[in-house]
């Protein structure tokens, strides 16, 4: 069963996941080539006493993209559902419903989190020959959260999604940009490394948030 659900929504998303992971990881090689760019044109050392100096990664291009990615994913995967009415159908397989929209946002989390890792694959060899080990950690610490926020994004924007009453879904919205607010406090790239652990552990915990919304469709509740 768990492969026939994976399937779907390979299916039913595979178009926007794959532009999504195509866009994910341009932005990193453009985050890349400007460092390198920038290397060329100040020097190297110059590069490096900058990035310290001012605790700035340089590769905030990249900042907003996972998270754009998360929250289209989340949309492209449920929307039409909802819209169609289409989950009651899937509801009825004889799997349970927790099972059943665990699977389907591990699908989701997946989607994203390879092109994530890609991405921070690229920009790692990218900057290889012209920045230190050290300040190539920096710049993972200062964007781990980010990719993080891509996750979180997909989670929340899923919990709304499956949401069949309007008037929770603007709490819900509302508390969810509380929630992304935290994975962009700052951009200095050792800002995050005391909590990096924290937000790696609670944000798939985020998915428990759906089960709360797909009670409520089950229900038939609406506004």
């Amino acid at each position: 069963m768990l492969k026939a659900i994976f399937y779907k929504e390979f299916i039913k998303s595979r178009w926007y996941y794959l532009a999504a992971s195509l866009v994910i990881v341009c932005f990193s090689a453009y985050a890349g080539l400007y460092l390198n760019r920038l290397a060329e044109l100040a020097g190297m050392q110059n590069l490096w006493e900058y990035i310290l100096a001012k605790n700035d990664s340089l590769v905030t291009i990249i900042k907003y993209v996972p998270l754009i990615a998360g929250i289209g994913g989340a949309v492209s995967q449920f929307a039409p559902e909802m819209y169609r009415k289409c989950l009651k159908l899937t509801l009825h397989l004889p799997y349970g419903h927790i099972k059943l929209i665990g699977a389907m946002l591990l699908f989701g989390v997946v989607a994203l989190v390879v092109p994530s890792l890609l991405a921070i694959l690229v920009l790692q060899l990218s900057i290889i020959n012209i920045l230190p080990y050290e300040i190539r950690i920096a710049i993972l610490q200062a964007t781990l959260p980010w990719f993080m926020a891509g996750i979180a994004g997909y989670l929340l924007a899923s919990w709304v999604v499956l949401q069949p009453v309007w008037k929770k879904r603007i709490w819900q919205m509302v508390l969810s940009a509380f929630i992304i607010k935290i994975y962009f406090i700052t951009d200095t790239p050792i800002a995050y490394v005391p909590s990096l652990w924290w937000i790696v552990i609670t944000t798939p915990a985020l998915c428990l948030l759906s089960v709360l919304s797909l009670n409520d469709f089950k229900e038939g509740r609406q506004d």
